[in-house]
């Protein structure tokens, strides 16, 4: 059985301003085309199939047209909803894209084994898919509560939690079928790609789940969240594709790719990468004030999107300066300057104590060389704050992630 990974598309996502779904469009034909000439008999889609809860027409448009072209093809998928997703607003359409061969799992139920899908290849060999929906710590503790397990020990113990749904998933393996588990989480030991976003993934993503508790009967481990392509669990074998572009600065210069899994019942997988070759690569240009106009010439056949940071002394205010690396290069999204001096030894002080908007406040400074955040969007911060609260994720780092 030949089995095509993939996750993270993000499609409506915006860079700065400019709109990446077009890129995310052109990745998904190439994934399309690539289930068909690698004879693939199943896509793996493992969650943040959107950048936000809200997608756009043009995304939504991206996206289905990817699941309708995989029925001309003759290639069901399963996929999940991720963390970026509505699960509501996907389970909604699971009927419809049921329809045309994809079975999305959106939401997870009280019984687990409600999101076990089978999908039959063409030489009639069963792939059972343990399909486990992105879940908060909030909908945990609500269907550890509904099992009658203890809210209290759910809430302090979430990756327990996890693996008690994961072990439940697991028992609809079947010994003459290849049996898989996909998850849209954070792995502990995996690497974020260095994204612009990774402040938020470095202060709310304290939970985590132990490659210990996936079960030894999972021939594949599909894995969606990290955009990083990597492997943080060899047995059983569990990867993270990555994002299908580069979707912002922190992935400048990665390869973007999918995985194609062999897999036979009872018989270990061998995985082989596929690269993948859309999407406008993406480059950060650093230069002090001395070398600026040589490191701006030295990129001016570049291609792709720019993102400039300039080293400034102290953080002193530089005039002009957005006009001057405009007009060299047109291609840049993203101007910031960087202090340095006396203010680094300011920026590296600890975190402990700090509250997120004042976290947020520091990273903001340092990134962008301003003394105070916008007021709308400190406002704007404030709220996803409160929202986050609410699914019952603390924003404030730990001593240790301090």
């Amino acid at each position: 059985m030949r089995i095509l990974h993939t996750a993270d598309f993000h499609a409506g996502r915006t860079l700065r301003g400019y709109d990446r779904t077009p890129e995310i469009r052109a990745a998904l034909t190439e994934i399309a085309d690539l289930a068909r000439s690698e004879r693939a008999d199943a896509v793996l889609v493992a969650g943040d199939l959107f950048d936000s809860v809200n997608p756009s027409a043009d995304a939504e448009s991206a996206i289905y047209e990817f699941f309708l072209r995989l029925r001309e093809l003759g290639v069901p998928a399963v996929a999940i909803a991720g963390n970026h997703d509505s699960a509501s607003r996907l389970a909604g359409l699971s009927g419809l894209l049921g329809w045309v061969g994809t079975q999305l799992v959106a939401q997870m139920t009280p019984n687990p084994l409600d999101v076990v899908r089978t999908v039959t290849a063409r030489d009639g060999t069963d792939l059972v898919v343990a399909a486990f929906p992105f879940l908060s710590e909030r909908r945990l503790v609500k269907f550890g509560d509904v099992l009658g397990g203890d809210v209290g020990q759910w809430r302090q113990k979430y990756r327990d939690g996890m693996a008690f749904f994961i072990d439940r998933l697991s028992r609809g393996f079947r010994p003459n079928a290849v049996n898989t588990l996909m998850l849209h989480t954070t792995v502990e030991g995996s690497r974020p790609s260095g994204s612009e976003r990774d402040f938020l993934f470095d202060v709310t993503n304290a939970y985590t789940v132990s490659p210990q508790s996936f079960p030894a009967g999972a021939q594949y481990v599909a894995l969606g969240h990290v955009h990083k392509p990597q492997q943080p669990s060899e047995t059983p074998p569990a990867y993270y594709p990555g994002s299908i572009i580069q979707l912002d600065f922190g992935e400048a210069g990665e390869r973007k790719s999918v995985n194609l899994v062999e897999v036979e019942p009872g018989r270990p997988a061998r995985v082989h990468v596929l690269p993948l070759s859309s999407g406008r690569p993406l480059r950060v240009v650093r230069a002090d004030l001395d070398d600026l106009d040589r490191k701006l010439a030295a990129a001016s056949d570049f291609g792709g999107l720019l993102k400039v940071v300039v080293e400034v002394p102290g953080g002193a205010p530089m005039p002009g300066l957005k006009d001057r690396v405009l007009r060299a290069l047109p291609n840049t999204l993203a101007i910031e300057t960087e202090k340095v001096g006396e203010a680094v030894a300011a920026s590296t002080e600890r975190r402990e104590g700090l509250t997120p908007l004042q976290l947020f406040e520091r990273y903001y400074a340092e990134r962008r060389g301003v003394a105070e955040v916008p007021s709308a969007l400190r406002a704007a911060f404030e709220e996803a704050d409160r929202l986050v609260r609410e699914e019952g994720q603390d924003l404030t780092p730990t001593p240790q992630e301090a």
